[in-house]
């Protein structure tokens, strides 16, 4: 090789690694400007510490994977489109035959940014209702009433309804009361025998509703929010057949 074109070549390289060494340099700036800002911003929004760490690594790792295609593109030249598309190829290939994984992992991944619900909180998913105990990039792990251990994939979480039964604590409860109905109703009489009732809550008040008369017989609706379902039925009917003794009493 000729001393000039040796010259030349060299020189070539150097322009080459300066540029290069630039854009190391701006990458990594830019990297760890990133992951700060991604999670500070997470951080604002309360999004769960793993997830945080997690998007602010993956922010800081897309920053240096395109300073690195850069790099590359400023030695190659003419051959980087052909590394760029073989680079391409195998993603798709890789993304195609992890696809379930990926899937519930992005899901995993919402659910600890978006928390639709946390860990202590009863959700119902696909006929499983349990208390949430753990929550991973790929799975959410459920403790059913009976103890079972449910693991529920992340993505159904993206594409079937789930309940939180916990975000809203009271639930509504209702029952009927059937009286002569040549007997006047005292709705004040009602409210005290519901507010007797430690198990029903007193902020929805509760609401008492006349649905029809049949043979002489007034059947009223009573209905009112108990911490639990069950037990603020029971007490109510309980409470209401002590209050109406001649009137009949029964759960919806």
């Amino acid at each position: 090789m000729d001393a000039s074109a040796l010259r030349d070549t060299l020189l070539d390289y150097a322009v080459r690694t300066l540029w290069a060494a630039v854009v190391v340099v701006i990458a990594l700036v830019l990297a760890r400007a990133m992951r700060a800002t991604t999670m500070r911003q997470l951080t604002r929004h309360r999004a769960h510490g793993n997830a945080t760490i997690l998007l602010g690594n993956l922010a800081q790792l897309g920053v240096i994977v395109l300073g690195v295609l850069v790099v590359l593109a400023i030695y190659t030249q003419g051959a980087f489109g052909w590394i760029l598309t073989s680079f391409s190829v195998v993603g798709i290939v890789i993304g195609l035959s992890l696809q379930d994984i990926l899937r519930n992992f992005f899901a995993g991944v919402w659910v600890l940014v978006e928390r639709p619900f946390r860990i202590g909180d009863s959700i119902d998913i696909s006929g499983y209702s349990g208390l949430v105990e753990e929550i991973s990039f790929r799975t959410t792990q459920l403790r059913t009433a009976d103890g079972r251990q449910v693991i529920v994939p992340n993505g159904d979480f993206m594409t079937k309804p789930v309940v939180n039964l916990t975000r809203f604590p009271l639930r509504r409860g209702v029952v009927f009361l059937t009286l002569d109905a040549a007997a006047e109703l005292s709705t004040d009489a009602v409210k005290e025998a519901i507010a007797s009732v430690s198990a029903i809550a007193r902020d929805p008040a509760p609401a008492i509703e006349l649905r029809r008369v049949v043979n002489g017989r007034a059947r009223y609706q009573i209905t009112f929010w108990a911490p639990d379902h069950d037990a603020g039925v029971t007490a109510a009917v309980a409470a209401l057949r002590k209050q109406f003794p001649d009137g009949e009493v029964r759960p919806a």
